[in-house]
């Protein structure tokens, strides 16, 4: 297959092609790379000025792999930790890898990096990270041709067998100013995730407000669009550094770093969150601690308020009588198996605020407003006043 090598790119690429043409060889593969013609073109730089470059027109064929692996996940190596984009959403990637050092574990190849990929073998399980070479040796997708189209400027489809053509410029964002951006665009319009179909998801949003205030809309075939975006961004009355925006993001930004890194979203968010710029491809983590936090920051909210109220309770009825209470709301505390069947422990909270709690082998679903029972004991839960009930009715 023939591709068009920006002329910059040819020392870079032959090293890389010599390097697949000697395994190819190791593993009996067939191969083919020779320069066939040159084209120049006309492009459009980052600055919106057009160049006339050369390229090298190359016909490259050939495939370097081991059977049994499978690509799962790319890493960003960063001063602060390193970024897990994983293709592969039902395997989590190992820990050790979100502080692991730019080596390859097949080549054993420790040198400068920006970027290594996780292959897992669905038969052992035992997972490598690898080099961009030696990733070929691994995946059918990423072979000779792979490498031919990244080098041409080509973007990689994350499982890595169609190269789909586009100049890419690594474009970065100032972390916490973009985070403001986010926190005004979802006060605007809520949270709006990706698989949002129908309509603008927020990561989009905060592109575009962000984008149109830094000059990405600069070129003039680009003035329609730009002019829209200022349009809408001036009728909603955008505007990113409010005080409380600066107070929520510094807050958010707070919360994140004394989290767990149990799981691999919270590992990159938090790698994300610490770094002072990102690339744009990692915006979208980091538009998301906004909606992470709220949840969270809500139920902190919910359990202060439950925990309030609680201390409003008092106890009711005497010991061995007869009470019924308006329900206001109620909860399974917990459950266990016997060799009778399942003991359910409820709680119910009556509309003045006092508790109340009734252990049966009854799994109570629907909605309940009040409940009759005999009160069986007065206790008391982390100085909460607790009325204990059994025999009881719900209706």
């Amino acid at each position: 297959m023939q591709y068009a090598i920006y002329e910059g790119n040819m020392e870079r690429l032959e090293k890389k092609l010599n390097r697949i043409r000697r395994k190819c060889n190791q593993y009996g593969c067939d191969f083919k790379y020779e320069q066939v013609g040159e084209e120049y073109r006309e492009i459009e730089n980052p600055e919106g000025k057009k160049i006339t470059t050369r390229f090298v027109i190359v016909d490259v064929e050939g495939i370097a792999k081991v059977n049994g692996w499978k690509f799962v996940a790319e890493v960003q190596f960063t001063e602060n930790g390193n970024i897990i984009n994983k293709a592969v959403d039902d395997i989590e990637v190992p820990e050790r890898y979100y502080h692991s050092k730019p080596i390859c574990e097949h080549c054993q190849q420790n040198r400068v990096r920006k970027n290594a990929y996780i292959v897992y073998n669905e038969e052992t399980g035992e997972f490598k990270q690898v080099g961009k070479s030696c990733l070929r040796d691994f995946t059918g997708g990423m072979d000779a041709e792979g490498v031919a189209a990244y080098t041409a400027l080509f973007e990689t489809l994350i499982k890595g067998e169609t190269p789909y053509q586009g100049v890419s410029f690594k474009h970065y964002v100032e972390t916490k100013k973009y985070l403001l951006y986010a926190i005004e665009t979802i006060n605007h319009f809520g949270y709006v995730k990706a698989d949002f179909i129908g309509g603008k998801t927020t990561k989009d949003r905060v592109a575009e407000y962000y984008g149109v205030d830094h000059g990405q809309y600069s070129s003039h075939w680009l003035t329609q669009v730009r002019l829209e975006i200022e349009a809408e961004m001036h009728k909603i009355g955008f505007k990113f550094d409010k005080p409380e925006n600066i107070d929520k993001a510094e807050k958010a930004l707070a919360w994140i770093t004394e989290q767990e890194e149990d799981n691999n979203y919270i590992h990159n968010l938090k790698t994300v969150c610490s770094l002072e710029r990102i690339p744009v491809e990692n915006t979208g983590i980091l538009v998301s601690l906004m909606p992470t936090y709220d949840k969270t920051m809500e139920i902190i909210e919910r359990i202060r308020k439950a925990k309030e109220m609680d201390k409003k309770s008092r106890w009711q009825g005497e010991i061995g009588k007869r009470i019924t209470a308006t329900i206001e709301n109620y909860r399974l505390i917990t459950s266990w198996s016997t060799q009778f069947g399942t003991t359910y422990i409820y709680k119910f909270v009556d509309t003045d605020g006092n508790v109340y709690t009734w252990k049966t082998s009854k799994e109570l679903e629907d909605e309940i407003k009040s409940i009759t029972g005999t009160v069986k004991n007065h206790n008391e839960y982390r100085e909460v006043q607790q009325t204990e009930l059994t025999r009881c009715k719900v209706a």
